[in-house]
């Protein structure tokens, strides 16, 4: 009888795991989802929307005031990032999910209101700080629930989400882009539906619990009886971060990410206005046809990602993925003249190179990390380079307009970030490929016995749990 109990028990706990690790996907990949659609609805959107706030046909003129707006917006998406990172180490990544995608889903609705490229830019820091705070919290989710290497093709998948939101941004250009770019972005603001998902089925990982109940137990002891561990617990995990232990990860991690993402955002982010440029029209059908080749490469090369870092490793793909994406950013901005089929094989490659560089890093960063600091590392390592994307997005946007609003040329030039991800990729330190665990203790076998408050206030009766991962 007792062991027929066991199994029963055993199973239970397998069945809830198992929900568990799928919830959290689902919340992640939707999370990721609606994160490339809110965020490139304005790269879309810029030549005509810009074009009608300032009221001008210049590119040179609309090219500079659309880096200020990008620029603003990837500084909104690294304070969000460090922000909601530190906060979810603090309430809980379900919680903090929920209002990341309230902020950029409400924000993104607001920019069809803006009257002016100031109040549009406003608007767009303020989805940056959702969208970053959001992306963080995701990576972190599936790489505290799924383990062994399902973890490295679940993050692929995830990364690959990125690339289905593009392409619904593409899709929805090419049947609504002829009524006005603000209607695309009042079809940003659904998903705010999904925060009743992550309410409904989302939990806080075990290890979050683990880390939690750590934390209370060590605020119930006076600083002075608070052992090495206790006080690390209680810490700014900022200052850990720059710590000898984590110093060399996070200056790594950081150098890596601003390369892919300045690549992304102030390199192929030009492509649709660039294109504008080339037709001479609004382009609307030959913007989304090239933006739809990319992401379906986007897609592919992120289904395939955590298989390609399976088998090829970390750093070898983080390599290749940068300066394939180099090559391919130069070769087609300097040769293509005319929208065609070149353009959109070049379009469909971009998209698959430039993603294996992002899966890498959804794989690798949480390998790095403890689980008390887990997220606010993956916020501030991660995002921090979208600081340096804001500022690539502002030089880039002076490029453009120094060789009279030509794209292809800016484009080109500031390429040149992805080999700075390909030289960092040789100073990656090397982990066991596995992320950090706690396991909860279990009470049910535990003698109860009674404990005097007063004991516990001067710090007299050790409340730690035992960490066993």
């Amino acid at each position: 009888m007792n062991s027929t109990m066991v199994r029963v028990q055993k199973l239970r706990a397998e069945t809830s795991q198992q929900a568990t690790k799928w919830h959290a996907f689902i919340a992640a990949w939707l999370g990721a989802f609606f994160d490339g659609l809110d965020a490139t609805i304005f790269v879309m959107v810029l030549v005509p929307a810009l074009g009608e706030l300032l009221g001008t046909t210049d590119h040179a003129m609309i090219g500079r005031y659309g880096s200020y707006v990008l620029a603003i917006f990837m500084m909104g998406w690294a304070v969000g990032a460090v922000l909601f990172g530190m906060l979810a180490d603090r309430i809980g990544r379900a919680k903090t999910m929920m209002i990341t995608i309230l902020t950029y889903a409400l924000f993104t609705g607001l920019c069809a209101i803006a009257h002016s490229w100031q109040e549009l830019a406003f608007y767009r820091f303020l989805v940056g700080v959702g969208i970053g705070g959001e992306i963080g919290i995701g990576g972190v989710i599936l790489a505290e629930t799924w383990r062994g290497k399902s973890r490295l093709h679940a993050m692929g998948v995830m990364v690959s989400a990125f690339g289905f939101g593009y392409l619904a941004t593409s899709l929805l250009n090419l049947g609504l882009g002829d009524f006005g770019w603000r209607v695309l972005f009042i079809v940003g603001v659904t998903p705010a539906l999904l925060t009743f998902y992550v309410r409904a089925k989302l939990k806080d990982t075990e290890e979050f619990e683990f880390i939690s109940e750590a934390r209370k137990r060590a605020r119930l002891k006076k600083p002075e009886a608070r052992n090495a561990e206790e006080k690390i617990l209680l810490s700014n995990p900022l200052t850990e971060l720059f710590s000898k232990d984590n110093r060399r990860a996070t200056f790594t991690v950081m150098a890596m990410a601003s390369s892919c993402i300045m690549g992304y955002w102030a390199v192929l982010s030009w492509i649709p206005a660039w294109i504008n440029q080339l037709v001479g029209s609004p382009a609307t059908a030959e913007k989304s046809m090239t933006t739809i080749c990319m992401n379906v490469g986007l897609i592919m090369f992120g289904f395939l990602g955590g298989k390609l870092v399976d088998m090829f490793g970390r750093r070898r793909c983080f390599f290749v993925g940068s300066m394939a994406s180099f090559l391919c950013c130069v070769g087609m901005f300097t040769t293509v003249k005319s929208f065609g089929l070149p353009l959109l094989l070049w379009a469909f490659c971009i998209g698959g190179v430039s993603i294996l560089p992002f899966v890498v890093l959804f794989v690798y960063v949480p390998e790095l990390y403890a689980t008390r600091i887990r997220s606010t590392a993956f916020g501030f390592s991660y995002n921090s380079g979208r600081v340096f994307a804001a500022l690539a997005a502002l030089f880039g946007g002076q490029i453009i307009a120094s060789f009279g609003g030509s794209y292809a040329t800016g484009a080109a030039t500031v390429a040149s970030v992805y080999l700075v991800g390909a030289v960092a990729s040789f100073f990656m330190p090397k982990t066991d490929g596995s992320v950090e665990r706690h396991d909860m203790a279990s009470t049910e076998t535990l003698e109860v016995v009674p404990i005097d408050q007063s004991k516990i206030l001067e710090g007299k009766v050790d409340l730690r749990p035992s960490f066993t991962g």
